[in-house]
């Protein structure tokens, strides 16, 4: 499993400690499948990053009340999940033709420890090796006259701008009239505040690539527009008193912390 997919156990020990949790957030009962022991040593590494922590399970939570929202206007809703990693949503959402795209490693493991046969939604996981343009192919599996909803968490920041071109240009041609959620953090952001949790994710190999002033600006020149405001991450997490910061103080000196990290929403102007 290369060096971006053991985030993916950081991003489920999160949810997993969340689930345990007297007042849990996301409430992922299933993320516990994924926590074997080279699981757990990798999010033990984040121990040190409280702050990080909270702010990862929060934005869990913000994608999964976005996707419930658009379950209930369309049960029906085409849900394709671009590096999925251990994401349980189609378990525990009601609806939706869900499609779960990543590394075989990954779909390996989410098979054996989950399988899609027990999903009570329809569900279906397409392993791609994306180093190699498979991701294509997987997309031609979607139905694209559907209502079509796109998910991509967690990953935008690992990409190169021309990657992230691609990606969106590869959407767009093959799922012409779509939504796309995903978040989105800025180079102040990164600078200022990511701190000890970036860290431990370099010592995993991976590191962050990403990193411009308005990201969404990509997305703009793709031929995306944005849906409504982004959603601050560490504004919600504020609201789920998962974090304690007096609101004048993120509307002033931390504004940074509070507009740098973001969930956007995007259609195609197809739409």
């Amino acid at each position: 499993m290369n060096a971006v997919s053991k985030t993916a156990y950081f991003c489920c020990g999160v949810r997993d400690q969340d689930a345990r949790s007297e007042r849990p957030i996301c409430a992922d009962i299933y993320a516990q499948e994924f926590m074997h022991d080279e699981a757990r040593a990798i999010f033990n590494r984040f121990s040190d990053s409280p702050k990080q922590n909270v702010s990862n399970v929060v934005r869990s939570r913000i994608f999964q009340d976005e996707i419930a929202l658009r379950l209930k206007a369309d049960k029906n809703l085409q849900i394709i999940n671009i590096g999925a990693g251990f994401d349980t949503r189609a378990y525990r959402l009601a609806g939706g033709r869900w499609f779960e795209i990543d590394e075989p490693a990954i779909i390996h493991e989410k098979d054996a420890r989950l399988p899609a046969s027990k999903c009570p939604n329809s569900l279906t996981r397409i392993a791609v090796d994306f180093g190699k343009g498979q991701l294509d192919a997987a997309l031609q599996q979607c139905d694209p006259a559907a209502n079509t909803l796109i998910v991509i968490e967690g990953v935008f920041m690992y990409l190169e701008k021309p990657q992230v071109a691609e990606l969106l240009k590869t959407l767009t041609i093959r799922l012409p009239r779509h939504v796309l959620l995903c978040d989105l953090m800025n180079r102040t952001f990164f600078e200022k505040h990511m701190g000890k949790a970036y860290q431990r994710i370099q010592e995993l190999g991976s590191e962050f690539k990403l990193l411009e002033s308005r990201p969404e600006e990509l997305f703009l020149q793709a031929g995306y527009q944005s849906v409504r405001e982004p959603v601050s991450i560490v504004g919600r997490a504020r609201d789920f008193k998962a974090i304690v910061i007096p609101g004048l103080l993120l509307k002033t000196a931390l504004k940074t912390l509070r507009d740098g990290y973001q969930l956007h929403v995007f259609e195609t102007t197809a739409n």
